[in-house]
């Protein structure tokens, strides 16, 4: 089995605010991430090189619930669906997947066959429908997208996968690490013409004497190599890497960002948080260019309550508690540190791999080169 990379908070890199327990978002409430990925030959040698990510905001829960949550998009020129209902009703009632832009139908047939069997008492019984998040990003450089060969099997191993990871955290107590890099949906993915895929990261927070914590899972592809950065350090112009991708030719990707914490929020101020993504991506140089999505989910697993159909309620009101707005700037800053810092994972935890389209080899990051341009910009 190859070993892991190092990460940056491994390496010291100076990254601001204090993880979680994983650093991941795996550290917010019961939230479980799994994963689905292949890399083989396809036929007459065009690769089958991609993979889908789950993300269950309540874990191994038995009933489905909703919580608040709210969508933006810097540049959308990508997919999340049940994005509307969300920025209308301000609640999420679903699992959430990521893969790649051709697979987002095969993944929302697995969402929706799933939520109807795991919860058959809300759909069997009540008119219940399935919105379940699906969003994508491209990796047509790495994977022969046209095969269409991911299948609704396939997303639905992934969900599986983070349902025995629930349960696992439910009886240990504990969430534990997640993997990142070449897995799940992330498997073909570049950042700044380096091997990019999934990132995740988590802050620990105090809002105005209430503690708390943010998650943010990233599935990266975006960047040209020489917007990359990293503390005024243009990193991308200066490292001596060969990049698959031709000068000067137009970012191309997208950037999925998932945000969960379990501060109680509604969605007006959920909103405010995903609003808080880009400035992490700018960080690093992100410029979200015409051709790269950038997307943003931010949700709070306070304040959920079981989901319904068409079946009355009892009772109309509904309390809930939620953080005055004059608290939230730790939690903004958390965002954007912790955004940071998944895409900078994503980049450290990635390997290597041949290219589809142009061919040739979308390179890993060269750490090591990457430390020693920073220790000669006197970065400590």
């Amino acid at each position: 089995m190859t070993s892991r990379r190092p990460l940056p908070r491994e390496l010291d890199l100076p990254l601001e605010g204090e993880p979680g327990p994983t650093n991941s978002i795996a550290d917010v409430g019961a939230v479980a991430v799994g994963y689905w990925q292949v890399d083989e030959a396809g036929a007459h040698g065009r690769p089958f090189r991609t993979g889908v990510t789950a993300i269950l905001p309540f874990g191994a829960e038995q009933t489905l619930l909703s919580c608040p949550a709210a969508v933006h998009s810097q540049n959308g020129n990508g997919e999340m669906t049940g994005s509307h209902w969300i920025r209308d009703s301000g609640r999420m009632a679903s699992p959430i997947l990521i893969t790649n832009t051709h697979g987002v139908g095969a993944a929302h047939e697995a969402a929706v066959r799933w939520m109807v069997e795991t919860y058959p008492g809300l759909f069997d019984e009540d008119h219940a429908w399935a919105l379940p998040v699906v969003a994508e990003t491209y990796d047509g450089f790495t994977n022969d997208l046209l095969g269409f060969r991911l299948r609704p099997e396939h997303a639905r191993l992934a969900l599986d996968d983070a349902l025995r990871t629930a349960r696992a955290a439910a009886e240990a107590g504990a969430a534990a690490p997640i993997a990142q890099g070449n897995v799940g949906g992330g498997m073909g993915m570049q950042s700044f013409a380096f091997k990019g895929g999934s990132g995740s990261s988590s802050r620990r927070v105090r809002c105005g004497g209430v503690e708390g914590r943010v998650g943010v899972f990233v599935q990266s592809n975006f960047g040209n190599r020489d917007q990359f950065q990293f503390r005024g350090v243009p990193i991308g112009r200066l490292i001596d890497q060969p990049s698959p991708f031709a000068p000067g030719s137009g970012e191309a990707g997208s950037l999925i960002t998932i945000v969960a914490t379990d501060l109680p929020l509604d969605a007006g101020q959920l909103d405010l948080v995903a609003r808080r993504v880009p400035m992490g991506v700018a960080l690093l140089g992100g410029r979200a260019g015409n051709h790269s999505g950038e997307i943003s989910l931010a949700f709070s697993v306070a304040n959920a309550r079981p989901a319904r159909g068409l079946r009355p309620v009892a009772d109309a009101l509904i309390p809930a508690l939620q953080l005055d707005h004059a608290a939230l700037d730790p939690l903004y800053e958390a965002t954007v540190q912790a955004t940071e810092e998944a895409i900078l994972n994503a980049l450290f935890a990635a390997r290597s791999m041949p290219t589809h389209k142009p061919p040739g080899t979308l390179h890993a990051l060269d750490v090591e080169q990457m430390l020693e341009l920073l220790r000669s910009f006197s970065w400590r």
